[in-house]
């Protein structure tokens, strides 16, 4: 029986789909929850499939199928896909609260907040569009999910600026009538956001009067959780529970096949009694005859033996592979006769979506013998790293063979060439497919060598028998000298250098303590100069992708801010905007290190992801203030109603993203793993900004604005006096 990793996928895919319903009723609990219109709700509905069915045409006219990166993108735009719909639909809301009609709140309301709603999906898109140009491993990860939320963000406030205002003026009401029982419920709910409002806005009034204090505080913070960074690991992708336990058993070199087969027979009985959560236990051993051995994972021989566990699904079983795998690493230890073995999570592929990382060091250098001493001693010290198993060289032990040395000049003499020879010695031992017999639609190699018997020993090799140009026939003891010997199975090279590889897995640590450690470690032996030691594998690939997504980090900030600059034609506003993205980060670090989870290439990228949501409020904040100072109101009066006028958009917004965010976050179902560092990134940022967003955001705008009129105010007078005089 093959395993594979379809049923991983298809579990993966039905939990992502349950991730898109959960995130889908919690949306609609949060509109209902704030607005306490029934018909309100029933509009922010009808914007979530008009814009999800644009994701779909995308997938049908690009060819691209239904799999864990489109149905994560679903499940991450899903929660922000309402947002513009929400900022225009609680002011149309309000608007009519406060006493016009339908009609006309939807016109002027819609007015009112559009330019914000424009800017703010331009920030998304700004974060979100570069992600389709990355390349790399990341860009082969991450284009579909910027094409899909950047697709679903445009459409949605295509959606939010026309459809949404249309059905208002059609569906809302001047005056809703609410039942006894709908009345008895949300009366509660409106009290409580009724006082939010006036908590709020006396927490803003004290903020702007004590600006200094505020800016204390708020940098402190921050910096205190730039200090937290250090406590938190790195990795460079989640493991994943794939249901999946790849496991090479190796006994010494030479072992018979009789003794693989009764040590298979132990293991697989203890095993398969052991760990009821074992669905498939595959077994492979032996080997072809005249096949080449290698010592390495994927060889096969009569003293290797490999196994492929399937486990059942996760929500049948209580343990995970990693915990299991561990299991049989200790089951393995107590056996004398294994000489080695390697227990892999996961599987043997790694990477994205299952096995756990491995830590790899490459060492470097022509000469074997010092290679090999090196090797030795970097493998001795990743041995006594708390959370590194399964430690073994690539160049494994040198095997016996049998090697013919030839005369050249009694070969010449003879009149027998060199190549000519050595093919008859390789196809007298390993043999030649001399034709193939088909029958029936079959086909079968013939492969013609000597009988068993005939190639055994040294003299049987020696009796091998070579023919000249004239057909005579000379044995090959006459021209040649068989001896035994030890060689390495192969010899590998990495950019044109003999190069060993020291090679461990990693389990319950991150991949970064572990490579700070074992450099740290490196130190302390004596390497020769004609020996080179790097750290490539999973931490070269982390290192790199970081790189790259710091970059991307910096050029979304900048396109943010050109964006949210030409929006709103000035250069300070979208500054002060700004000030909200060192909050997010603290939010990031603090959630990481909160719930023990590794800052991953996944969780960078939601951090990337943060900088266009967390601006969204930033804009709809600024963007009425300014439209209330607009209107003649003094700077202080602007920003405190303004502030307590957005306080419920801006809520709403941030509650139906994290909200969203939430099933992935928790990590619901097989292989939610995967993306449960950016579900848990984005909510811990998100949160944390919007907390500090409210009152520092204001804060910042009433100083810097506040000291240009009191500069406008001297200018003034100044003015006034050189006129008197």
């Amino acid at each position: 029986m093959v395993l594979d990793t379809s049923d991983f996928i298809k579990s993966s895919i039905g939990s992502l789909t349950e991730t898109v319903l959960l995130a889908g009723l919690f949306v609609v609990i949060v509109v209902l929850f704030f607005l306490g219109r029934w018909r309100a709700t029933f509009i922010i509905i009808l914007t979530i499939p008009v814009s999800l069915i644009a994701a779909f045409i995308y997938l049908m006219i690009t060819g691209n199928t239904l799999n864990i990166i489109s149905l994560s993108s679903l499940s991450i735009a899903i929660g922000m896909v309402v947002d513009d719909a929400i900022v225009v639909l609680e002011n149309i809301t309000s608007h009519i609260e406060k006493g016009s009609k339908p009609k006309d709140a939807a016109i002027y309301a819609t007015n009112e907040v559009a330019v914000a709603v424009v800017a703010s999906t331009l920030t998304i898109v700004a974060v979100f569009f570069p992600l389709t140009m990355v390349s790399g491993l990341a860009g082969i990860l991450f284009r579909q999910l910027g094409w899909i939320v950047t697709i679903i963000i445009t459409i949605s406030t295509i959606a939010a600026l026309t459809l949404t205002p249309m059905l208002s003026s059609q569906i809302l009401k001047k005056d809703p009538k609410r039942g006894k029982v709908f009345g008895a419920i949300y009366s509660p709910i409106q009290r409580f956001l009724n006082w939010l409002d006036a908590v709020y806005e006396k927490t803003l009034s004290l903020a702007l009067a004590n600006r200094t204090m505020v800016f204390i505080l708020s940098a402190g913070l921050f910096l205190s959780s730039i200090f937290l960074l250090s406590r938190v690991g790195t990795d460079f992708f989640p493991t994943a529970d794939n249901s999946q336990i790849s496991i090479t058993v190796e006994l010494p070199v030479g072992s018979r096949i009789e003794q693989a087969r009764i040590l298979n027979k132990y293991i697989t009985e203890k095993w398969e009694s052991q760990y009821p959560e074992i669905e498939v236990l595959q077994t492979s051993m032996g080997q072809s005859d005249g096949s080449n051995i290698f010592m390495s994972l994927g060889s096969s021989g009569t003293h290797l033996i490999t196994y492929t566990a399937r486990m059942k699904d996760l929500k049948y079983r209580d343990r995970d592979i990693f915990e299991i795998g561990d299991l049989m690493r200790r089951d393995l230890e107590q056996i004398p006769e294994i000489y080695r073995f390697e227990v892999k999570p996961g599987g043997s592929g790694g990477g994205f979506g299952g096995a756990a990382a491995d830590i790899e060091m490459d060492i470097l250098g022509y000469n074997m013998d010092d290679a090999l001493a090196v090797a030795n001693n970097v493998a001795n010290i990743m041995r006594g790293i708390e959370g590194v198993n399964d430690v073994r060289l690539s160049r494994e032990d040198d095997m016996p063979q049998l090697r013919v040395v030839f005369d050249r000049k009694k070969l010449s003499m003879a009149g027998v060439s060199l190549t000519s020879a050595a093919n008859i010695v390789r196809n007298r031992v390993n043999g030649i497919i001399s034709t193939r017999f088909r029958e029936e639609g079959e086909e079968y190699d013939i492969v013609v060598k000597n009988q068993i018997e005939f190639r055994r020993n040294i003299e049987d090799i020696n009796s091998i028998l070579l023919y000249n140009q004239k057909g005579e026939t000379i044995k090959l003891s006459e021209v040649a000298t068989v001896i035994e010997d030890f060689a390495p199975p192969s010899i590998e090279h990495l950019d044109r250098e003999r190069v060993v590889k020291v090679t461990g897995s990693i389990y319950k640590r991150a991949l970064g303590d572990i490579a700070k450690e074992i450099n740290g470690q490196l130190a302390d032996i004596t390497i020769p100069s004609n020996i080179a030691v790097k750290m490539s594998g999973s931490y070269e690939e982390q290192q790199e992708s970081f790189a790259d997504m710091i970059l991307l980090l910096l050029l979304v900030i900048m396109l943010t801010y050109i964006v949210m600059a030409s929006q709103f034609e000035s250069l300070r506003d979208p500054f002060i905007i700004m000030f909200s993205l060192p909050f997010a980060f603290t939010g990031v670090f603090a959630a990481l290190w909160l719930t023990d989870t590794s800052l991953s290439l996944i969780a960078l990228i939601g951090a990337v992801m943060l900088v266009g949501i967390v601006v969204k409020n930033g804009i709809v904040l600024i963007d009425y203030i300014n439209l209330n100072r607009e209107r003649g109101m003094s700077v202080i009066k602007s920003v405190v109603k303004g502030g307590k006028s957005r306080l419920r958009p801006v809520l709403m917004t941030t509650l139906t993203t994290i909200l969203g965010m939430l099933p992935m976050a928790v990590g619901i179902g097989e292989g939610s793993e995967i993306w449960q560092p950016m579900g848990i990134a984005i909510i811990g940022g998100l949160t944390v900004s919007t907390l500090l967003t409210l009152v520092v955001i204001p804060t910042v705008y009433c100083s810097v604005n506040v000291r240009d009129i009191k500069k406008q105010r001297r200018a003034i007078a100044k003015n006034n006096l050189l006129n008197k005089r």
